[in-house]
């Protein structure tokens, strides 16, 4: 038993080690404090839609220093009121935006409105040489995933950044470097969900705000529940293959919401990656028992992440070496039987590791050791917004790298498109560039 536990102990510690220098990365670490202020060192931003998410935004963008709020617009008067009250600025309020752009002393630019808006607002943005973050997902058609490209291509001097909150968690990280130094193997599936027990509608005061408060329900304004959920693990899987994919198949339904909605109220999507490599996405919106979580399959190893925590498994010693592998994160190591059955957390805490005292060490492995038994959980050191508005104040500020900039946010987009379009044909449908070759009839000369 100790020799399995010293093992277990030194596998922690460079899991350890790998998420100490993920908190290096850009908008990750802590706070920064300005002690004053000027034009020069702060980003002056406005935003554009101050609805549910427009106010989640704003609620982070409230405590970050770097940046201050000198304008809110939104059409809905309610709404609008709602964002100058969280943000706390006392910022100039429009209910056009292209009045809020003509401003000279803006900076920036966050764009929370209804998807079929977001392409104009940021073709309308950069334009007039603001800096920009729209929210997932970037563009609603085709066409325009072009039309922001070579927009964004024309004014090289402005960020450009998509809200995929994932990609500014350490959670999600850690993981990434997990699977980039091979702890899971060859990854070949990955399954996720997004499941709730709600008809996803929001009160209207007066029916005359229907489609304006509940547009998501619409394909007029909404990509549905792959637009405005699956989008984010989309994003997951495109991450963790290093690629878009290449086709998809999918299903969907008004089978319980018998409301007037235009979108499903239930989806399963299939979609293929090169080399057989596939991602699965179902959502439902009369069930949550299984709620979230996305699952990393690999033939050395699993990670499963929920709201704010990851769990690795790994697969039994015997199979691994059995499959032939060249590699093994684990070799030479005979681990503890709590990584095959129970799994084991792989969130440490931040900090630097070489920094660590011998106690402060043992401390840390003994949080390990609890929280395998279920005793202790870890936690994001900041909430993904925040890190994901921070990055974009700083790549404003500082030119700090964006942490999803617009080649992520154009593979995601197609990927929600294509998604749709597969439930709507109910046909397989291919990315550009990878349709099969038809095959000729037999009995036809070339």
């Amino acid at each position: 038993m100790e020799k399995e536990q010293d093992v277990t102990r030194r596998d922690f510690l460079k899991t350890a080690a790998v998420a100490a220098a993920a908190t290096t990365l850009p908008g990750l670490g802590a706070p920064a404090i300005l002690s004053a202020q000027t034009p020069s060192n702060t980003v002056r931003y406005g935003i554009i839609g101050t609805g549910t998410e427009g106010c989640t935004l704003l609620s982070f963008l409230a405590t970050i220093p770097e940046g201050r709020c000198i304008a809110n617009c939104d059409i809905y008067p309610p709404n609008l009121k709602k964002g100058v009250e969280t943000i706390g600025s006392n910022p100039e309020t429009y209910d056009d935006y292209r009045k809020l752009l003509d401003r000279k002393d803006l900076d920036a630019v966050v764009i929370a409105t209804p998807l079929h808006l977001h392409s104009q607002m940021v073709l309308d943005a950069l334009s007039a040489g603001k800096h920009v973050f729209v929210e997932k997902t970037m563009y609603f058609k085709e066409e325009e995933g072009d039309q922001i490209r070579k927009c964004s291509e024309e004014h090289p001097k402005q960020v450009l950044q998509v809200g995929l909150q994932r990609r500014s968690s350490l959670l999600y990280q850690l993981a990434m470097e997990m699977i980039k130094k091979g702890a899971l193997g060859k990854i070949m599936f990955i399954r996720a969900q997004w499941h709730r027990n709600s008809d996803w509608r929001r009160p209207v005061p007066d029916p005359k705000f229907e489609r304006l408060l509940n547009w998501r329900m619409y394909k007029e304004y909404s990509g549905g529940m792959m637009a405005e959920l699956a989008s984010h693990q989309i994003d997951v899987a495109n991450w963790v293959f290093g690629s878009e994919p290449i086709s998809v198949q999918a299903t969907g339904g008004i089978d319980y919401w018998k409301d007037g909605r235009e979108v499903c109220d239930n989806v399963t999507a299939t979609y293929e990656y090169p080399g057989g490599r596939r991602f699965e996405w179902s959502g439902i919106l009369f069930n949550q028992h299984f709620e979230f979580n996305e699952q990393i399959l690999g033939d050395q190893g699993s990670i499963i992440i929920t709201t704010g925590k990851g769990t690795f498994y790994r697969e039994p010693v015997k199979k691994v070496a059995a499959a032939g592998s060249k590699e093994n994160w684990w070799a030479g190591a005979t681990v503890a039987n709590t990584s095959v059955q129970e799994g084991i957390p792989i969130f440490p805490e931040s900090g630097q590791l070489q920094e660590l005292g011998f106690i402060d060490r043992e401390m840390r492995y003994a949080k390990h050791w609890l929280a395998t038994k279920g005793m202790y959980t870890y936690q994001e050191p900041h909430d993904p917004w925040w890190s994901e508005m921070t990055n974009f104040m700083l790549s404003v500020r500082d030119g700090k790298p964006v942490i999803a900039p617009l080649e992520i946010g154009m593979g995601d987009a197609r990927g929600v498109i294509y998604g749709n379009r597969a439930i709507e044909t109910g046909e397989k449908v291919y990315w550009p560039g990878a349709e099969p070759q038809k095959k000729k009839p037999a009995g036809t000369h070339a």
